[in-house]
């Protein structure tokens, strides 16, 4: 028996993200609000004649509905929902967006292999449903598992390397290059986030251009969700 989005609670992660990740959200925020627009104009929305149970199931099941629309990427009334819409196509695109063995042991600071810095100056936190973050995880640690054990005895073969300093990295140069291609190996939860944020903008500005182009007599409009009809 599956779970209801509305049960599976939520985790905050922090995402480093490229120049101008931020600005690019914040030119967004016109169309989240669009879509906030429609998605109250929508039947399942109304409880109009319903008495009060009738009114709290249907709400309910708009909540589970809506939940689903922006894992599908087509309700993206929030930052929060471009990220989720981004992720689970990220997920689906690699294949895995599947149930994965758990991470063995507490995992935590940085992965091995990963930079201790990047090309990201900005940073970004938010609250996604628990289900995608755990996935996350554990697809990354075990997809990058074997490199992740080569490193590791790379680290004991050269435990006074500093790979991020070529001019002091205290083995030779086929060494550093061993490193530099097993680091390359290892998917970092921090490069799924990046790929999310990323597939999120593209999908939000793909569909904010669809609705532009829709227009009848001056109004805008856009193709309707696919909905659950209440019973």
């Amino acid at each position: 028996m599956s779970v209801p989005f509305s049960e599976m609670g939520d985790r905050s992660v922090t995402a480093c993200l490229p120049s101008g990740t931020k600005a690019q959200l914040d030119a967004l925020k016109p169309f989240f609000e669009a879509e906030r627009e429609r998605a109250r104009q929508l039947s399942m929305a109304d409880t109009t004649g319903l008495n009060a149970l009738e009114a709290a199931a249907r709400m309910v099941l708009w909540r589970e509905q809506k939940e689903a629309l922006r894992r599908q990427g087509q309700l993206t009334d929030s930052k929060k929902a471009l990220v989720i819409g981004g992720l689970v196509q990220v997920l689906t695109e690699r294949g895995w967006n599947r149930v994965w063995p758990r991470v063995p042991g507490p995992r935590q600071g940085r992965w091995p292999g990963a930079p201790q810095s990047g090309p990201w100056p900005e940073e970004d936190t938010i609250d996604l449903p628990a289900d995608l973050v755990t996935t996350v995880g554990a697809a990354c640690w075990h997809t990058s598992a074997e490199p992740i054990r080569l490193l590791r005895q790379w680290r004991e073969r050269y435990p006074r390397a500093i790979p991020s300093r070529p001019t002091r990295s205290a083995c030779t140069i086929e060494a550093l290059e061993e490193y530099q291609r097993l680091s390359a190996a290892i998917i970092t939860k921090g490069d799924v986030w990046r790929a999310a944020y990323a597939a999120g903008i593209r999908i939000a500005v793909e569909r904010q251009r669809g609705m532009g182009m829709c227009r009848d007599r001056g109004h805008r409009t856009s193709a309707p969700y696919t909905v659950i009809k209440p019973a």
